[in-house]
């Protein structure tokens, strides 16, 4: 192997000559090295007393890099892409402009914003601007209709937890609407908040929606209107900033940035790889992050057409094309491979293409992953998705109601909550989530998987909004009850009075009610034998009046859990009900 010059001059200042080969010592204590997986000459790394060798075939032992200080610790060897050099940026805006740069260059030669863009022109009600005057202190709140453009900048960001019993001072009220309008500081933000400015001016754009402050958070109608737009929101801003590294609002996420020291290394055959002190993990910093595990976060993200990312070991641009991770190295997933990152300029309109059963295992885990992020207001729960699930029901196109989808509305119904989950329903202040949406419910869910399509719609279901309209049938075996038999899968096996197995159960709440005697038949397992059919199902109990009466006569529902029955099961057809 031979080495490359590198252009950065922080490395160059570190030039020496060992064997009349050019090279850079790093004077850190611990090396670690990534060497890509293009390579397909077989490279060892290892450290004799203080130097680092490398040894290919055929060649004798020859040292890569010069006199290593520090700890004589094994150097680790990571296979993934290139890693990028990172000065230790002393100012809060020196990270930017390399990230302008990639800006523009995805703006000439990329798509990744005319698809994700809505087809109209788009602005929220208002937007910050950075740069209302000369004073780099001073902010406004404008009214969009009145912008200089449309061009914008989002921020994804966690607020934080609050005192019990106080709100953040620095959010948009009605009382202090009027007053943001005329001018306010910028040392009224939180660091989070001033952090997302100084990037935007970095950025060379004026606007910047921020949630908090482009809301107004006391007003109920403005809210509701604005937070149901958050679907075009994010799919129009120029770029969406993730304050990825920031735990709340206070702490900010500029600054602080580990030293990333290395060097490109070039073999015979013109293959490069990247040698590095601190070898970045995109899946690490960016998809475990705590902000990437909130609920609000994941339409954001989906949404967005492109994400700077500033994690606290890499700042990282992410579009459709990619991951760029600074020093013009991009990141990319071959075929076959695990797609590390989320943005896609054609999601979710790529799911008319995807085949019906693979479009339903993506969504299966979408909602899966979606009920298992926390939210600061569990009545929040719906409308924290409601931009993600706008886009799916254009794209498909079919009814979404709730976080049930026409197109496979028997499998979205058969969700089913752990049985360890105590958590009862969600309180929804202003509006009301029918019993069969898992909405209903704060914690995790899961929906039964069938990647190969096997489940088949059995008669008539239909919905709205508001109801689920389907054929109710009654228990007429006598006998029959669910046992827990400690398995620690959430579903409880149904034997009758003979204590033959009938099939299983799991319900949503309380597990000491009596054994449901209605339900609604769903799906049924595809090519069986009639005496081997399986028959999924949703367990009803009659709505009941204010008095504590059972509306049978009105054929009034709600649903109480779900679960498979064995074929020869003896029902009984009651007729159309609804289950609300």
């Amino acid at each position: 192997m031979r080495m490359r010059p590198c252009q950065d001059p922080l490395l160059r200042t570190k030039a020496t000559n060992v064997l009349g080969v050019g090279h850079w010592s790093l004077k850190q204590g611990l090396q670690r090295f990534c060497i890509p997986r293009t390579m397909q000459t077989t490279v060892h790394f290892g450290r004799v007393v203080s130097r680092v060798y490398y040894l290919t075939p055929g060649t004798s032992l020859k040292p890569l890099l010069g006199q290593q200080e520090g700890p004589q610790n094994t150097a680790r060897i990571s296979q993934s892409e290139p890693q990028p050099v990172h000065d230790n940026y002393k100012t809060d805006c020196a990270r930017v402009p390399p990230l302008r740069s990639w800006l523009q260059n995805c703006d000439e030669c990329h798509d990744c914003r005319s698809d994700s863009r809505p087809k109209r022109r788009f602005l929220p009600a208002r937007l910050l601007n950075v740069h209302p005057s000369g004073d780099p202190g001073q902010l406004r709140l404008d009214d969009a209709s009145t912008s200089e453009g449309n061009r914008y900048l989002a921020l994804s960001h966690c607020w934080g937890k609050s005192t019990a019993g106080q709100s953040p001072m620095w959010r948009t009220l009605a009382a202090n609407l009027a007053l943001r309008m005329q001018g306010f500081t910028l040392d009224e933000l939180p660091k989070t908040l001033q952090d997302a400015v100084w990037v935007t001016r970095g950025l060379g754009v004026l606007y910047l929606w921020v949630d908090s402050l482009c809301i107004v958070q006391d007003d109920a109608r403005d809210w509701n209107r604005e937070s149901k737009r958050m679907e075009d929101v994010y799919a129009s801003a120029y770029c969406t900033i993730a304050a990825t590294s920031a735990p709340d609002s206070s702490t900010g996420f500029l600054g602080g940035l580990p030293r990333n020291d290395g060097l490109f290394v070039e073999s015979a055959d013109g293959r490069a790889a990247y040698v590095s002190t601190n070898v970045a993990d995109f899946d690490d910093d960016v998809n475990a992050s705590g902000l990437n595990r909130r609920a609000w976060v994941m339409q954001e993200r989906l949404l967005s057409p492109r994400t700077i990312h500033f994690t606290s070991n890499q700042v990282y641009g992410e579009c459709g094309e990619g991951i760029y991770a600074g020093n013009g190295v991009f990141l990319r997933t071959r075929r076959g491979t695990k797609r590390y990152f989320q943005i896609d300029p054609r999601f979710p309109d790529r799911l008319r293409s995807s085949g019906f059963a693979t479009t339903w295992e993506f969504l299966r885990s979408l909602l899966e992953d979606y009920s298992r992020r926390g939210i600061t207001e569990p009545s929040d729960r719906a409308v924290a998705v409601s931009g993600l699930m706008a886009r799916v029901q254009k794209a498909l196109p079919c009814p979404v109601h709730h976080g049930i989808m026409d197109w496979y509305l028997h499998r979205s119904l058969l969700w089913h909550r752990g049985k360890a989950d105590t958590r009862g329903k969600i309180d929804y202040k202003s509006s009301t989530v029918p019993s069969w949406s898992w909405m209903a419910y704060e914690g995790p869910v899961g929906f039964l998987p069938d990647g190969f399509g096997t489940l088949d719609r059995f008669g008539h279901v239909s919905f709205d909004r508001t109801s689920l309209t389907t054929t109710v049938w009654e228990f007429t075996e006598p006998g029959l009850r669910a046992v827990d038999v400690g398995i620690d899968s959430g579903r409880d096996h149904i034997y009758d009075s003979k204590g033959r197995s009938r099939g299983w159960i799991t319900l949503d709440g309380d597990t000491e009610s009596p054994f449901p005697r209605y339900l609604a038949v769903l799906a049924r397992l595809k090519g069986v034998q009639v005496e081997e059919r399986k028959y999924y199902v949703l367990f009803l109990q009659p709505m009941k009046s204010q008095e504590g009466e059972e509306r049978l006569w009105q054929m009034a529902y709600e649903r109480l859990g779900m679960g498979v029955l064995e074929g020869d099961c003896e029902l009984r057809n009651v007729g159309q009900g609804g289950v609300f």
